[in-house]
């Protein structure tokens, strides 16, 4: 009997399922065990009707829909994986924390630049609510596992299905990013911090040790670092590696130890760290929601 699977994404970009069909021709040897029963962007069915053994549920809840929609599916699977980082960790939808709700809206759809809203109309007819906050989704439901990766990568999805068919538990590397990465280290010391497109990167050596930002130290393996093989730095899309609950702190604390503070020509900690010009940006692109905190709180006036 074929294992059967649904498929569904919520608040996200559909790049997770893509992921899937990145398996190419090994999708098909993998088809011969298991059936793709509801992915409805990858297969024409409007409905998941029966209860099915796998359910990758991709994406963050953002609104209303997508909350009621995770427990809904959810509740017709024998297993639910976080499929993605948005669903893991919060993702990219989980910036958002970072403002009120009433401020996210007023942006959008009546200060934007290209707007116009010259009736200042916020939409609410038969458009769902949004939650406060984006929140990981084992917040919502029951979740067995996390497969994180914005998206995850092909290599890393089939082996998670052949995990799946042979009935092992799902795991993920206790690695990091740099035990996977071939760039050399050198342990040299920093003295400034670098955004991508300054400069020309050495194409040998640690990008990390060369000033760029790159989250390989905070980051679990899995991705088998393609980005900095590509000389592209981490952006930290796997989430944080084993026991690490908190990716950011972990991130400062690599950057503490390659920074050259105590060194004969030491660079001024405040200096340094005001290279970096989007800090929840860099620390927490992917795990905001997840972290230990997980949004900005907002000032009031005690009475």
């Amino acid at each position: 009997m074929k294992l059967r699977i649904a498929v569904e994404g919520l608040g996200a970009c559909a790049g997770c399922e893509i992921a899937i069909l990145d398996l190419h021709e090994e999708i098909v040897s993998l088809l011969q065990d298991l059936e793709i029963d509801y992915a409805p962007i990858l297969v024409d069915k409007k409905s998941l009707n029966e209860n099915v053994d796998v359910l990758l549920l991709s994406g963050s809840v953002r609104n209303k829909h997508d909350a009621e929609e995770a427990v809904k599916l959810s509740e017709k699977a024998k297993i639910t994986i976080a499929f993605g980082s948005c669903a893991s960790f919060g993702g990219i939808p989980g910036l958002a924390n970072l403002y009120a709700t009433r401020e996210l809206l007023e942006r959008v759809y009546l200060t934007t630049e290209s707007t116009d809203n010259k009736q200042g109309v916020l939409p609410s007819e038969e458009v769902p609510a949004l939650e406060q906050f984006v929140k990981p989704l084992k917040e919502w439901i029951k979740i067995n596992y996390n497969i994180p990766g914005c998206p995850p990568q092909p290599k890393l999805v089939k082996e998670i299905f052949q995990m799946l068919l042979t009935g092992k538990p799902v795991t993920l590397s206790k690695k990091t990013v740099c035990d996977e990465c071939d760039l050399k280290r050198e342990e040299k010391k920093i003295t400034r911090i670098l955004r991508w497109g300054e400069g020309e990167p050495d194409s040998s050596r640690c990008l990390l040790e060369q000033g760029y930002f790159c989250a390989g130290p905070a980051t679990r393996a899995g991705c088998e670092a393609k980005c900095p093989a590509a000389l592209m730095p981490c952006r930290g899309c796997m989430g944080p590696p084993e026991n690490v609950t908190d990716q950011g702190a972990k991130m400062v604390s690599a950057i503490a130890s390659v920074a050259a503070i105590d060194e004969k020509n030491r660079v001024d900690p405040e200096q340094l760290a005001a290279m970096i010009k989007d800090v929840v940006g860099s620390f927490y692109r992917f795990t905001l929601p997840s972290s230990i905190i997980s949004r900005k709180v907002s000032e009031e006036k005690i009475k």
